[in-house]
């Protein structure tokens, strides 16, 4: 049973020897542990100084330093797209109509029924182009023809559809019957499309029977241009 006593002995040593060396912190001892939370900071105050005032004749002369203002850019517009217009005629219109005025006439035949003559027209538009100083374009519209009505209504008709595709020379619409046209003019075709190419003096100088391709539309370009006297 010496053991344990001398156990005790060893512990009342030890907690002696502890207490007077302070090994272990004391109740309040430690520094108190800061909160997690963002301390509280009042804001700076900062000081605004107001710009100086300017005169007016200050300012105007400090900006006819500067560059002249930007503009705004302004989108370009396409230019206007000549309209076509139609009338109608009878045998004595058609006939003045297809006088030459001093120039190359260009007589397109065609009816905004017929597709071929519809297709052909972006061609015929390009040669008119090429041409525009020295000769003339007319559509000589065939579209009573095959569907009767009043003449006005459907001149009115072929106007409206040869702008929306963009045609920018006028037709005339014949009024009479067919056979009627095909002697007065001497055609040798009674089919559309057909182009015809008119001499200053009324002669025929090109003919294009059917539609025109694209290969033709060069030799009709020079064509109107040897009518002219410039090729």
């Amino acid at each position: 049973m010496a053991l344990p006593r001398f156990a005790r002995n060893v512990a009342l040593v030890v907690a002696r020897i502890v207490g007077q060396n302070d090994l272990f912190e004391k109740p309040g001892e430690r520094a108190r542990t800061p909160s997690l939370a963002s301390p509280r900071t009042d804001p700076v105050p900062v000081a605004v100084t107001a710009a100086p005032a300017v005169s007016p004749a200050k300012a105007k002369k400090a900006a006819s330093k500067k560059g002249p203002a930007e503009k705004s850019a302004i989108p370009l517009q396409d230019p206007a797209r000549p309209t076509s217009g139609c009338r109608p005629v009878d045998l004595a219109g058609l006939r003045h109509a297809l006088t030459p005025n001093g120039k190359p006439l260009v007589i397109n035949h065609w009816a905004s029924w017929c597709d071929p003559c519809v297709d052909e027209l972006p061609r015929l538009v390009r040669a008119a182009a090429g041409v525009a100083d020295i000769g003339e374009f007319m559509g000589l519209s065939w579209d009573l023809f095959d569907h009767p009505g009043d003449p006005d209504a459907v001149a009115k008709k072929v106007a409206s559809f040869a702008d929306s595709v963009g045609v920018g020379y006028a037709s005339v619409l014949f009024v009479g019957e067919p056979a009627e046209l095909f002697a007065a003019l001497g055609l040798d075709s009674e089919l559309i499309p057909q182009t015809v190419v008119y001499a200053p003096d009324g002669t025929i100088a090109w003919k294009k029977n059917g539609v025109l391709e694209h290969d033709d539309v060069f030799p009709l370009i020079r064509a109107v241009k040897a009518a002219a006297g410039v090729a």
